[in-house]
């Protein structure tokens, strides 16, 4: 008797282990970098630096990748036309993936706070000034410091 294709892709999904699961999961569109406080500020902007690496987009949140000038166009012929909006189009692409990957990765609380920055640098060094703290101590170190206190008899 002889298997149908379903079955047996359901057979070799049914013996991948965790580990493999793991791997699956930790794809370039389903990795996210969850910031939950201030707190940990450093490292979650570390790894969120390398998924923008990873997706190529980590230049739009640098500077280093500006959007392509708008300029005039009675002088430029249609194939220099067409290059620039192909270059506008493409950089449109790359900030609005480097912007949702930034925001996804934040938690929920968060998100709602920065949703409405529509420029992916401008969130980028809004977050890193709001939560890269000079201080030993943050406001939100404070408040986790605080929901721990017990009073004894």
């Amino acid at each position: 008797m002889r298997l149908s294709e379903e079955t047996r892709l359901d057979e070799q999904w049914s013996i991948i282990d965790d580990f493999d699961i793991d791997i699956l999961m930790m794809t370039s569109t389903a990795m996210t970098i969850a910031m939950s406080n201030g707190s940990n500020y450093k490292q979650r902007s570390g790894e969120m630096a390398l998924l923008l690496e990873q997706k190529q987009v980590y230049g739009i949140v640098t500077g280093e990748n500006e959007r392509p000038e708008d300029r005039a166009e009675q002088d430029a012929t249609a194939a220099e036309k067409l290059a620039h909006w192909a270059a506008v189009k493409e950089w449109v692409k790359q900030h609005g993936t480097a912007r949702s990957t930034i925001l996804v990765g934040l938690e929920a609380r968060l998100q709602a706070s920065y949703m409405e920055i529509t420029d992916a640098r401008t969130l980028w060094e809004q977050l890193a000034t709001a939560y890269n703290a000079k201080l030993k101590f943050n406001v939100f170190q404070i408040g986790d410091e605080l929901v721990g206190i017990t009073l004894e008899d």
